[in-house]
């Protein structure tokens, strides 16, 4: 069924959506103010999600994307937007956010911190199957499926990965993969030595082999993982480094790291800085991973608590405590007086309620929250909220120019 629709807004995820008889209609590679023929795709949750046709009337902001996957290969949702236009759509979806899920009508100012919009990332998963004729692709998933798209090139990746990229797209090396679903790429923050995973189905030789040949012929390549149904192993360097300001990062295999090569000093300055509301004390870094806020707030404050935190004993920061739990029993068992600082950097799924509850209950000076997924934020900020704390500022860190994606820092103080 084909019909006609004018768009109002762009939404979280990269849509725009407009309406069509009282319904919501969301449609990709679209702009606000534009007006397009479509047809229904499918329909869940009681919205419609269309198929652009063609268009009627566009938008001046709508730019010629320069990749010529765009569209097709999933990876991006903004490439059609004036690259001047993105981060300011991404602020507006964020105080729209802010607003429709978590009842916080933000009128103040988001500083938005930007990067370079190309060649930005520092890691890849790149994609690995059969093609129509039986010869191995490499790529990245089709738009909400799981369906490979062949490329072989790709803007957003840093030139280290792109070099990785196009020797691993070698008749030599797609003979290698043939047993490999996935790669997973990681360049260094000086983009000149990598990672790389393989994951898939191999023996305990042909994982060996391909590590050494990987090793020995791969640019940049210093350490390389295989994962198959037996775990995970490693070959070259066991641990990989990577420096954000004065300390070096130990990322094991299967470790979270940011995956953006740019921002990342700011960020950490801004989570672990601020206006003190009392003597540095104890700070807590929940959600720690490799630590990339815990060392910084062990320059700051005389002691730091830290869930999971790996890189301790390489800086020589004995004021920094490492406690091997979940958050939510880390908080159960907490019993120290109050911190003067808390810093939140969890995964897309939030905090949650008891952890948040039992998080307020220690009455912590400061909460800097980072989040990489507002409308978790959104929600978590409202229960802190009603818990008694005040929303001070919020700043954007556009990590990742041509998505939807928002990294946002929240601060908070007990009032």
């Amino acid at each position: 069924m084909a019909f006609e629709i004018t768009l109002d807004k762009l939404v979280y995820g990269g849509d725009a959506l407009g309406y069509h008889q009282g319904r919501a209609v969301f449609v990709p590679r679209a702009l606000p103010g534009e007006r397009w023929e479509v047809e229904l795709a499918h329909e869940a949750k009681g919205v419609w999600h269309a198929r652009p046709l063609r268009p009627l009337v566009t938008s001046p902001e709508r730019v010629e994307p320069p990749c010529p996957y765009f569209g097709r290969c999933g990876g991006c949702h903004y490439q059609h937007l004036a690259p001047g236009r993105q981060a300011e759509i991404k602020r507006q979806t964020l105080v729209e956010t802010l607003r429709r899920i978590g009842k916080i009508s933000w009128d103040k100012e988001i500083p938005v911190h930007t990067a370079s919009p190309w060649n930005n990332r520092n890691q890849a998963e790149i994609k690995v199957g059969a093609g129509a004729s039986g010869r191995v692709e490499l790529g990245f998933f089709e738009h909400a499926s799981h369906r490979l798209h062949p490329v072989e090139v790709c803007g957003i990746l840093s030139p280290r990965l792109n070099a990785l990229f196009r020797e691993l797209r070698s008749d030599e090396w797609r003979d290698r993969l043939r047993g490999c679903r996935a790669l997973d790429l990681f360049a260094d923050d000086a983009d000149e030595r990598a990672r790389v995973i393989f994951r898939g189905s191999f023996s305990s030789e042909e994982g060996e082999l391909l590590a050494k040949r990987a090793l020995e012929e791969l640019p940049g390549v210093v350490s390389v993982a295989v994962e198959d149904a037996s775990g995970m192993r490693t070959f070259g360097e066991p641990e990989f480094g990577y420096r954000v300001g004065e300390f070096r990062y130990r990322v094991s295999p299967g470790s979270f790291f940011q995956a953006s090569r740019f921002l990342l000093p700011e960020l950490v300055e801004a989570a672990t800085a601020g206006k003190s509301l009392g003597p540095p004390r104890l700070a807590l870094d929940l959600f720690a991973g490799v630590g990339l806020f815990a060392l910084p707030l062990g320059r700051r404050f005389e002691r730091v608590v830290a869930d999971l935190v790996a890189n301790i004993r390489v800086h020589g920061l004995p004021n920094i405590r490492a406690v091997g739990a979940s958050v939510s029993e880390f908080l159960r068992r907490f019993a120290e007086p109050s911190p003067s600082l808390v810093v939140l950097d969890p995964p897309r799924a939030g905090v949650g309620a008891n952890s948040l509850r039992r998080l307020a209950a220690l009455k912590p000076r400061r909460l800097h929250y980072v989040s990489c997924h507002p409308p978790t934020l959104a929600r978590d900020l409202r229960a802190l909220l009603d818990e008694g704390y005040r929303l001070d500022s919020v700043e954007m860190f556009d990590f990742f120019p041509q998505t939807f994606h928002i990294e946002a820092l929240a601060r908070l103080s007990l009032l």
